[in-house]
């Protein structure tokens, strides 16, 4: 054999290795001002648990208005060739319903069972609630210092993350006592919309501001667990789909089979595998709630239970 072919075979052997040892945690990480990329990779394994929506009987705003009932489907976003999409519980405290939850996430290491928080015009106010998945039974758990929206925990570590409701600014939230203190903000934009951890960076979207890839829509900022600003992207979303990325927004990274995937308080379900800005693609429409027969159908945050 010759050496120029044992050499070809050599290096699409160490090509191959070294592709099946990539982590599909790594991001690309944009500077805007000196338009670089960069590999950012981590150490977090895939969140391929089950999927959970939190899914109100309508409203299309922020502040999320009041009287909507509150309830909580399933998702399987692998399905083929549509999502996965079926009712699992309603949010009571006693025979009360709960109306205008504006987040759920996991609670880690407690089987079916999660958090959930509420804004200003729930009938519970600014709320931190313990849930049953499977029944929606609920319990007052602390009253949160700041309305809450689209809350999110960093894996088994503590960290819990939310948006103050109807502004730019995260918080940090204590669910054990509902303290909130500042993370960061980004006062140039109007609001965020939905919040989501991509490995061990944290992604906010604005659902309705198109500063980043002009003129299309949903801004996203990354931050550090520091809350330094690393990466500015875009949902890329359409101007002529705009009910894709209206607010409020359940904003999620599937590591398993979809990526960034944002439902809309317009019942739209949709994701994007690349948000690199300016490039393609754009959103790939998914599911509508709306006219798949659902009774509530306005999607507004997304949890996985590991």
């Amino acid at each position: 054999m010759k050496k120029s072919t044992i050499m070809k075979m050599a290096l699409a052997s160490v090509v191959t290795l070294l592709w099946s040892c990539q982590t599909p945690d790594e991001s690309i990480e944009v500077d805007s001002k000196n338009n670089s990329k960069t590999i950012s990779t981590t150490s977090r394994a895939p969140s391929c648990g089950d999927m959970y929506a939190l899914v109100l009987s309508g409203g299309t705003s922020t502040p999320v208005p009041g009287g909507l009932s509150s309830h909580i489907y399933k998702v399987d976003l692998c399905s083929s060739p549509t999502v996965g999409y079926s009712y699992l519980s309603t949010l009571k405290i006693g025979t009360t319903l709960v109306t205008s939850v504006t987040g759920i996430c996991d609670m880690p290491g407690v089987p079916d069972y999660a958090w959930a928080v509420t804004g200003a015009n729930s009938n519970f106010p600014q709320k931190i609630l313990k849930f049953q998945i499977s029944t929606g039974a609920a319990n007052i758990a602390a009253n949160a210092t700041a309305p809450l929206q689209d809350i999110e925990n960093y894996g088994n570590t503590g960290l819990y993350l939310a948006i103050k409701e109807a502004t730019s600014s995260i918080l940090k939230v204590n669910v054990g006592t509902g303290v909130c203190n500042p993370f960061s903000s980004f006062p140039s934009f109007p609001q965020f919309n939905g919040l989501t951890f991509v490995g061990n960076k944290v992604q906010v979207i604005s659902g309705l501001t198109n500063y980043i890839c002009s003129p299309n829509y949903g801004d996203i900022l990354e931050y550090d667990l520091g809350a330094n600003l690393v990466g500015r992207y875009s949902y890329k979303n359409l101007p002529a789909n705009n009910i894709f990325t209206m607010k409020e927004l359940g904003f999620h990274y599937d590591n398993c089979c979809k990526r960034w995937v944002v439902g809309s308080s317009s019942g739209i379900i949709s994701n994007n595998f690349d948000i690199t800005p300016c490039t393609p693609s754009n959103p790939i429409f998914l599911l509508n709630t709306v006219t798949s027969g659902q009774p509530h159908y306005a999607i507004y945050d997304f949890m996985v239970e590991l």
